[in-house]
């Protein structure tokens, strides 16, 4: 398969919010933080170096290169050749390429795996120099790349002399074995294998790291200190033997691990890097370990709106059905770490579920993630908000902010949505699979022949979508199309006439020889429909969510008042549909007569019974909510 080019709708508008919205928007930040004057050591005596700038840089970059493949832009390939150059200018002869080490701290070069995120900076340079490479088949950021590949795979690894350690961050793992699969050199599959194989092995590499460092550095005694300071900060230090690595999924070796936990961008990074490595190694063990995961996840861990990570507490799983809303975490790395997963695991099996949670995400999470005017993103994605409510990292419930100190997400979402023809077709042996309903174009090599597919989706809005074949004669194959897991008779016509499908592992399957211009017609069911959690749930007892299609929607006080809490829905619920472009070109906003209980007293505890009154009330998609100022919102609603 080809690139695939977004085409047109809804979808290439939000590209097009990307390029020349936020990937501008998100530079400047990191310009006025001196991200960029740091490669350089330009930073004045006020402004400090991060371990971990690189990667947002990064990040940034491999949007652009993405972008730029879809669509050339001499100024911005003028700005991303110059950063490119400022990266690799501070590579040291043995290949060594962090600025933040290199600058400020040579003498600490890979002595804090756990903690430094060196490993984690080098995957996402290398990610970015592979784009670089589709861009333009210039390989000079990749060549530097490879340098610094081989100075790692010279200093880790199970050899005498060599460093057993591995990421505290994953996501080198990642990059490696794309690139293996890019250029099919085996060092970069087997330095991958290397990291996920001595990973959480015995005795620990993070506590003889530990025990180097704390050799080398004054040991504090906290005896004289008052108690309540004292059991603070010798919390921080307990001793080494008594680390647990959960945290870090170095608990144990990663292909015995069952249970989705800790840090979930790090956890879902290296499940993603086992998949690929199950796959390309043939292991059915790892495959059998990720499938497990995945399980855990979507089974019981994992938000309706496609977030996972319930605790602000270390950004991390908790226990199964521990999903709460107004203090959710649903970081949007790990929602985007998610996606990455799916489409894995989609590589080694047809199975719609894998495309479900990734349309899931990608049109509620992802999408909310991001303000309407494309400059100000969610770090964490809430499910219900609490106007002024102070997280525990002090962000607002509904602001979104134009910049984060820890940046990650937000270069993280310009990179899913440049790459998103990704997730839109691939192909097989028997013919092309369709994943998601976005208009778009592709080529696909069938049995040698080129067949060129487009489609025009209505969706997110509309429920229909309208594939049709060029550069196609006579050839039989099969066409796979995707049944929702929420659409319980998915209308199929092949040239205007219906036409009867086998369902396999979720797609219908039409197989025939096509010709030019054949075309194939769906229909989907976008009635709003009810959809309510897991009684283990226990914040979600006797409460409901709205969805139509693939879109989540919330309400919100600026259109229903406040106290959203004592708005009930009844499970027969009339469910009007209207347009609101004033929210959004071609928005479809939901409205009913809900019903709204009330006090009758003023006293905060009363044997009286309150009265349950009609409620004109408005319901918003999800992924726009936070774009009329902070105000209340929430998404489960109480059930009648």
């Amino acid at each position: 398969m080809k690139f695939t080019n977004v085409i047109g709708g809804f979808w290439q508008d939000r590209q097009s919010l990307n390029l020349n919205v936020s990937i501008p928007s998100i530079v400047k930040t990191f310009i006025e933080t001196g991200r960029i004057r740091a490669l350089s050591k330009e930073l004045n005596e006020n402004e400090k170096h991060h371990p971990f700038w690189e990667s947002d840089l990064a990040k940034w970059l491999e949007g652009v290169l993405i972008h730029l493949q879809l669509k050339p832009d001499d100024e911005l390939n003028q700005f991303a050749e110059k950063l490119i150059d400022k990266i690799i200018a501070n590579q040291e002869e043995d290949g060594y390429l962090n600025s933040f080490f290199s600058l400020y701290e040579p003498e600490n070069k890979f002595t804090n795996l756990k903690l430094r995120h060196e490993l984690y900076c080098a995957g996402h340079l290398l990610e970015a120099a592979l784009e670089h490479l589709k861009l333009n088949g210039t390989s000079r950021f990749l060549d530097a790349m490879e340098r610094y590949m081989d100075h790692i795979s010279d200093t880790f690894g199970i050899e005498p002399g060599k460093k057993r350690g591995y990421p505290g961050h994953q996501e080198i793992e990642l990059a490696l074995l794309k690139a293996y699969e890019q250029t099919g050199k085996a060092k970069f599959l087997n330095l991958a294998d290397y990291f996920l194989s001595e990973r959480g092995s015995q005795p620990h590499y993070y506590d003889e790291e530990e025990r180097q460092r704390m050799s080398k550095e004054k040991i504090i005694d906290f005896s004289d200190f008052p108690s309540e300071i004292r059991d603070v900060v010798s919390s921080d230090m307990p001793d080494v033997e008594k680390r647990d690595y959960t945290y870090l999924q170095a608990h144990q070796l990663p292909v015995n691990q069952k249970t989705a936990v800790g840090h979930s961008v790090r956890a879902l990074y290296m499940y993603t890097a086992m998949t690929d490595l199950a796959r390309l190694k043939k292991d059915p063990k790892m495959l059998q370990t990720c499938i497990s995961l995945w399980r855990n996840i979507v089974d019981r861990r994992m938000y309706v709106h496609g977030g996972v990570g319930s605790s602000h507490i270390g950004e991390q799983f908790t226990f199964d059905y521990d999903l709460p809303n107004d203090i959710a975490y649903a970081e949007t790395c790990a929602s985007i770490a998610l996606m990455f997963f799916a489409e894995r695991l989609s590589r080694i099996e047809r199975n719609s579920e894998y495309a479900d949670i990734i349309e899931k995400v990608l049109y509620n999470t992802v999408l909310a993630s991001t303000s309407a005017n494309g400059k100000g993103f969610f770090y964490d994605n809430y499910l219900e908000c609490i106007p002024d409510f102070l997280t525990f990292q002090d962000r607002r419930h509904g602001i979104r902010d134009e910049y984060h100190t820890c940046s990650c997400c937000p270069p993280n979402v310009t990179r899913l949505i440049a790459d998103l023809g990704r997730y839109i077709y691939s192909s097989c042996s028997e013919g092309i699979n369709v994943h998601q309903y976005i208009s778009s174009e592709s080529s696909f090599k069938i049995d040698g022949d080129s067949v060129h597919l487009k489609q025009q989706s209505g969706f997110p809005w509309e429920g229909s979508s309208k594939l049709t074949l060029k550069k196609v004669s006579g050839k039989e194959f099969s066409i796979f199309i995707r049944i929702p897991e929420w659409e319980s008779n998915l209308n199929v016509e092949v040239n205007g006439k219906i036409v009867s499908y086998q369902s396999e592992n979720g797609y219908a399957r039409i197989k025939k020889k096509w010709e030019e211009g054949d075309f194939v017609s769906l229909s989907f069911n976008f009635e709003p429909r009810l959809v309510r959690s897991n009684a283990s749930v226990r914040y979600n007892i006797r409460r409901v969510c709205v969805f139509r299609g693939p879109l989540l929607y919330c309400l919100e006080s600026i259109d229903n008042g406040p106290n959203l809490n004592q708005i009930l829905i009844t499970e027969n619920q009339k469910i009007e549909v209207m347009t609101d472009d004033a929210l959004t070109p071609g928005c479809i906003t939901l409205s009913g007569n809900f019903k709204r209980i009330q006090s009758t007293t003023d006293n905060l505890y009363s044997t009286l019974k309150p009265e349950l009154n009609d409620s004109k009330t408005k319901l918003i998609p999800y992924f726009l909510w936070a774009n009329r100022g902070e105000n209340e919102m929430l998404v489960w609603i109480n059930e009648a």
